[in-house]
């Protein structure tokens, strides 16, 4: 009898050995670290990417507004293989910092991972912005007009094409076609050119003063005038409206296509 109750005892213990080691080794078995990235891919959204935690049934995100804020969890991610989540309807100006971490169900528990490093992004409204400046007169001996154009980015760059349309608005609107000769360098950082797919290179910053050919001559009023140019940033194609009482519009392509379709008629 007190053989067997030995051996109990004993089984008993080995079981419970047993039973401590595999609870130890789930409860060392935590998510390693997300290594995330975050950037602005579209006007009020922010993209974050991250790379696959081995073992993570899934990914909580979390997301604060300005550096004095408070984290809340956005978003549970709800699969291990889904390594990217959009953040949408942002306020253009804003700040917003993220970070994310693994989550792994092992039986009733589930197992956070470490936060990721906090990444931070401010939104912009994700549209070029730059200045341009219409001539007092042109050179009708010449065919030319100069145009100054000044890219007051503080980060981007943008690319226009080489041609420009000029619309004589106290004639109809009648359309001049103006190509790019040549141009100045006013400030030494400037590095544009027309090397890249042949159209100008115009970093955050600079000003360039581009000198046009007119298709013909005609009776030139800057405040009755209106210059239209196309132009890509952030790899999507714009287009600029600029005249004196409107100043600069700009609109991708829908926008500008219910312009034509809609405000001109």
């Amino acid at each position: 009898m007190k053989r067997i109750l030995k051996k109990t005892i004993t089984i008993i213990f080995i079981l419970a050995l047993m039973t401590g080691t595999v609870q130890t080794a789930q409860a060392a078995s935590i998510p390693a670290q997300v290594s995330l990235t975050v950037k602005q891919t579209a006007a009020k959204t922010v993209t974050l990417t991250w790379k696959k935690v081995s073992g993570a049934d899934g990914y909580e995100i979390y997301r604060k507004t300005g550096a004095s804020g408070t984290y809340t969890k956005i978003k549970t991610v709800t699969s291990g293989s889904t390594l990217t989540y959009k953040n949408t309807s942002l306020t253009a100006g804003k700040k917003y910092y993220y970070k994310v971490r693994a989550y792994d169900k092992q039986g009733s528990k589930t197992v956070r991972g470490k936060y990721s490093a906090g990444k931070s992004v401010t939104v912009t409204n994700y549209k070029p912005v730059f200045t341009v400046s219409l001539p007092s007169s042109v050179n009708r001996t010449e065919k030319t007009i100069k145009i100054t154009i000044t890219n007051s980015s503080k980060s981007d760059s943008c690319y226009f094409d080489p041609a420009f349309a000029l619309e004589d608005l106290s004639n109809g609107g009648k359309v001049h076609n103006l190509k790019i000769v040549s141009y100045e360098k006013p400030e030494k950082k400037l590095k544009g050119n027309l090397s890249e797919g042949k159209r100008l290179l115009l970093r955050a910053g600079e000003k360039v003063i581009l000198t046009c050919n007119l298709d013909s001559v005609f009776d030139y009023d800057k405040n009755k005038a209106q210059l239209t140019a196309c132009l890509v940033y952030k790899q999507k194609d714009y287009v600029s409206v600029y005249s004196i009482q409107e100043k600069n519009r700009i609109f991708d392509e829908a926008g500008y296509y219910e312009y034509l379709t809609g405000s001109k008629g």
